[in-house]
């Protein structure tokens, strides 16, 4: 069992001021912005200060700055597929069908966070990762690698309480329009059947084309929810064992960049040590400041994308949940696409730990202009760190990892 008297490090009060700094001080921070660049300076002067002997690593990368270049791309050539699909010749048909079929498979990767062929022709501006390795006492059996981007997001229309539960079906639906406008067109025949579902398809994928780019057009938000308080909970964990280092666990904390535009950092941080670190447990850290805490069982915003946690890191988020039971941490399926995609594409043994609305199961103030220090629940926040601390230990003292069924 983990020891119960936890750091006074991970106070909520402790826990604010790094909140404050990257939310008030800096405020928004799009990504690949001057504010992103601000913020990193923030975490690594803190963790320089904290311990000079720790390996502190900049890792810089170019990223783009939103989702909307690789979906809005993707929907209008499913909407044009599928309109040049609606002539009465068995050539077009079998042309544009397939194509929106082909389509939908790259529609299913940009939902997983995978890059789009264009992207390397597109402008990109500058971000970064900063990663911190904590030594244990003795020598290095376990690693476990704490994850939380630094930039916040854009105030989304698609994201408000009352058009988040229908993401499934306007930008999530990209994936399966394709699919099945593809699938009508192909079999549609020489009488052109089903010629005014599969223009209403093409007609809908288009307007999603649309709604990719404009839902990009709103104020920054200042990111206090998401996700200052995913950082301030690493930066606390870094307080807490620059005191009280674990036994044999490396702790790695991992500050990535652009986890609101394309989990780009996220990429860069596993194509770099996704492999050496291939047997350690992974925790994304990830709008922690506000509502219930869960372990995510089920990710994504598009059924045909949706993806999921490793079992051997949702056994360790159970055995966490039964040694605090105080905390509250359940398993929960939320609409949310995030860095464990990256991830889990890896196969690494991650899992994600995030905030939910009890009532209506969304994340709280997700992309939304109400992400402001006010909205933080200090109480989410300690508890949120108590986890990350709980599970540190929970790795450290257990005899065996993977953890047995």
């Amino acid at each position: 069992m983990p020891d119960p008297n936890l750091p006074h490090e991970l106070d909520a009060e402790r826990l604010l001021e790094a909140v404050r700094h990257l939310s008030v001080t800096i405020g928004p921070r799009r990504p690949a912005s001057q504010g992103e660049r601000e913020a990193a300076a923030y975490v690594h002067e803190t963790i320089r200060r904290l311990n000079r002997r720790w390996e502190l690593t900049n890792q810089p990368f170019r990223s783009v700055t939103g989702f909307r270049v690789r979906i809005a791309p993707l929907a209008v050539l499913t909407g044009l597929s599928l309109l040049f699909g609606l002539r009465r010749s068995r050539q077009a048909q079998i042309t544009g069908g397939l194509l929106s079929i082909a389509l939908s498979t790259m529609s299913r990767d940009a939902f997983l966070a995978r890059p789009s062929v264009w992207e390397t022709w597109l402008p990109r501006g500058e971000s970064g990762n900063v990663i911190v390795r904590v030594p244990p006492r003795r020598k290095i059996e376990r690693r476990v690698v704490f994850v939380a981007h630094l930039d916040s997001g854009i105030h989304r229309l698609t994201t408000s309480r009352r058009i988040a539960p229908y993401l499934p079906y306007t930008l999530g639906g990209v994936t399966l329009m394709a699919l099945t406008g593809g699938v009508l067109s192909v079999l549609a025949g020489r009488q052109g059947r089903w010629r005014g579902l599969r223009a209403l398809v093409g007609l809908s994928a288009l307007g999603a084309a649309g709604l990719a780019v404009a839902d990009e057009t709103g104020p920054d938000t200042n990111g206090a929810v998401g996700n200052a308080s995913g950082v301030a909970v690493l930066l606390g964990l870094a307080h807490a064992l620059a005191r009280q280092p674990l036994e044999s666990t490396e702790v790695v904390l991992a500050f990535t960049g652009s986890g609101t535009a394309t989990c780009t950092g996220a990429d860069v941080l596993a194509t770099a040590y996704g492999e050496a670190w291939r047997a350690a447990l992974w925790v994304v850290v990830d709008h922690v400041g506000a509502g219930e805490l869960c372990w995510v069982t089920r990710h994504g915003i598009s059924p045909y994308a949706y993806y999921y946690p490793h079992p051997d890191a949702v056994r360790v988020m159970e055995r966490v949940a039964d040694a605090r039971p105080d905390l509250g941490l359940m398993g929960k399926a939320v609409l949310t696409v995030d860095e464990l995609a990256i991830l889990r594409d890896r196969d690494l043994r991650a899992v994600a730990l995030m905030g939910y609305d009890r009532a209506t199961g969304l994340i709280p103030h997700w992309r939304q202009i109400s992400d402001t220090i006010h909205a933080i629940a200090p109480e989410t926040l300690e508890r949120a760190a108590h986890a990350c601390w709980t599970t540190a230990r929970v790795m450290d003292e257990s005899d065996t990892w993977p953890f047995e069924k």
